[in-house]
């Protein structure tokens, strides 16, 4: 288990959501916590691994989260969708 963190940037992206996106996004980055490190639980997160040290984590069908793996926690980088995720990684 790794725990997740939420840095101030990526809570001002939160606050932009809705109340029921923003429960939807908790849940799943609870689960993301609890799961990590068991690659038999991932694939029903929608967890997948990322290039550049980082992992993307499924929240319906057009969301998605970015998180960079450290050797102590997994940090919420950012939030947005499968194209927004390309553009991430290509200017990291």
């Amino acid at each position: 288990m790794k725990p997740v963190e939420l840095p101030a940037a990526f809570r001002e992206l939160l606050r932009r959501l809705s109340k029921p996106e923003r429960r939807k996004i908790g849940l799943a980055l609870s689960e993301v916590e609890q799961a990590y490190g068991q690659p038999h639980r991932h694939r029903g997160l929608g967890l997948r691994d990322l290039p550049k040290g980082c992992v993307e984590v499924r929240v319906g069908l057009n969301r998605r989260i970015v998180l960079r793996v450290t050797r102590d926690a997994l940090v919420c980088e950012m939030i947005g969708t499968h194209d927004d995720v390309k553009k991430f990684l290509r200017n990291l």
